[in-house]
């Protein structure tokens, strides 16, 4: 693999580093909730079990580095979360989709907003990345207002094509230029 792998990013209160082997087993106990499953597409699943765990960390280091770039996000030394970005395809190559979530246990304390603006800057910084997009559910004002203190700016708003668990809602869309 590429150097990527051995990369590690610090927040005043954060350690983002990419997913390894050895978090399998410790993705589960935190991913394993509806409230985030509930903010997040299908590709992660509710229950998430430890098949889904192997399916993360696999999933993130193919093209890691190149096409992907995936992080743990740990919390006074323990599994806090996760973040990343996934390179566009085609004529948007030079774009990248953002996407994070962070445990319940945690929300409400600045956490995304810090781990979201770490990862811009590393976009920004070691990335030929130019562009990046985000989502959001129309149900879930909070990451609304991560995208907004991180510099990203509302392009659009897609009415009610969200359908999860039998509910419908909006879909945020979010970029920031690099």
């Amino acid at each position: 693999m590429n150097d990527f792998l051995d990369t590690e990013l610090n927040t005043d209160r954060c350690r983002l580093r990419p997913w390894r082997m050895e978090d399998i087993p410790l993705i589960s106990p935190v991913a394993n909730t509806r409230e985030i499953s509930w903010n997040t597409s299908f590709r992660f699943p509710h229950p998430f079990d430890e098949a889904a765990a192997e399916r993360l960390v696999y999933w993130s280091r193919d093209g890691a580095g190149e096409d992907k770039w995936q992080f743990a996000v740990l919390f006074d030394g323990k599994l806090a979360g996760g973040c990343g970005t996934i390179r566009g395809t085609d004529v948007e190559a030079h774009t990248a989709r953002v996407g994070y979530w962070i445990a319940p246990a945690h929300w409400g304390q600045g956490l995304a907003t810090e781990v979201v603006g770490e990862l811009v800057r590393f976009m920004r910084d070691r990335t030929a990345v130019e562009q990046l997009t985000a989502t959001c559910f129309g149900w879930n004002p909070a990451s609304r207002r991560v995208l907004d203190k991180t510099g990203f700016r509302q392009e659009g708003l897609r009415q009610g094509v969200v359908r999860k668990w039998g509910k419908l809602t909006d879909l945020w869309i979010y970029g920031l230029l690099l």
